[in-house]
């Protein structure tokens, strides 16, 4: 199994990007009229379908040569998954909840909601948006991911798994519209984002003399799908569309073609451009600080008696680019002084 995929890093950038543009533009900007947070959030979603279920779908396929046990696997995983995503996620909660007075959102409050993971729900029953900490609801949803996938890969739908994932996106597609309020950002509503991602990677690894017919699928799925996105948010709304599987299909063509075209110039030249690559590799610090941020430099402008436009309630371009800036900076030192070495742990974790 290839480990390394040109251009994935850069497909990570975008994402992260179109999610700080969502939360920072302001409204009345062109860019409002499409759901780019969203569309940010679901390419994360499906690199995660893919990428996790590329790893597991290559050790069951590999059991009767490694003699590996479904629960040495899933031990393992969870290991490696915790190294990578829980240090710097309970280290920021653990900095907020001692700076309750900065970051306010009832966070104190609801600090059990965020320790387990459990933001998305605690969104949803409130039918509130907590302020900077509103973005915890997607770390949610990949965490809930994270628990249950392996579970029903490894030990529920072993022996049907094409049958298990083409009901999880049927189930993602459909279950937001029998219910209302917040429903998209529950687990069940983004399933069909994972699943979709989980489909190439089962093509991939599982069924490979499958894979060119799927790839030329989508081929020819991404012109109509792009026009029905643009035409949903521009022109008029498209009964019982479902944008996140729209999306999804989106995304996964574009994960397709890094993976199986990874020396094509727009791979090479683009996605793989040192910059784009570099913000990819510390994407996950910077889709967690980004909407904290702004709370913590503002308070601390105030102290010194700084006004600014983001102080005033207005949005300015240069103060974007100069919080944008310090977001990568931040995030680099976190990848360099925290992530980074931990990660080196992942050696001593070995399927």
């Amino acid at each position: 199994m290839k480990n390394y995929i040109f251009g994935l890093n850069g497909l990570r950038a975008i994402a992260v990007f179109l999610v700080i543009l969502s939360h920072r533009l302001p409204v009345n900007h062109f860019l409002k009229k499409f759901s780019i947070g969203d569309y940010g959030v679901t390419l994360f979603f499906v690199l995660s379908g893919f990428l996790i279920s590329r790893l597991l779908f290559f050790q069951i396929q590999n059991q009767v040569i490694s003699k590996t046990s479904d629960f040495v696997i899933l031990k393992k995983f969870i290991l490696r998954r915790s190294l990578r995503i829980f240090p710097i996620y309970y280290l920021l909660l653990f900095f907020m909840y001692f700076t309750d007075g900065i970051i306010g959102n009832r966070f104190r409050e609801n600090f059990s909601w965020y320790f387990f993971y459990g933001a998305n729900y605690l969104n949803y029953t409130t039918n509130k948006w907590y302020g900077s900490l509103a973005h915890f609801w997607s770390l949610s949803v990949e965490e809930q991911f994270y628990l249950f996938w392996p579970l029903c890969l490894l030990f529920i739908f072993k022996r049907s798994l094409f049958s298990f994932i083409c009901f999880v996106i049927l189930l993602g597609t459909l279950y937001p519209f029998f219910f209302e309020g917040k429903v998209e950002i529950l687990t069940l509503s983004s399933v069909n984002a994972f699943g979709i991602g989980a489909l190439l990677a089962y093509f991939e690894i599982m069924k490979p003399n499958r894979i060119l017919f799927f790839n030329l699928s989508l081929k020819w799925l991404f012109v109509p799908i792009l026009v029905l996105v643009f035409t949903n948010n521009l022109m008029f709304e498209i009964p019982f569309f479902s944008e996140r599987l729209a999306v999804s299909i989106l995304s996964v063509t574009l994960i397709s073609f890094c993976r199986f075209n990874g020396n094509h110039f727009m791979v090479q030249k683009i996605l793989e451009n040192r910059i784009i690559e570099f913000v990819g590799l510390i994407s996950y610090g910077i889709y967690l600080y980004h909407n904290i941020l702004p709370k913590y430099w503002s308070w601390g402008l105030q102290k010194i008696n700084v006004v600014t436009p983001s102080s005033l309630g207005q949005f300015s371009y240069i103060e974007f680019v100069l919080q944008t800036l310090f977001l990568i900076f931040l995030s680099y030192l976190s990848w360099i002084i925290i992530e980074k070495p931990i990660l080196k742990l992942k050696k001593y974790i070995t399927y």
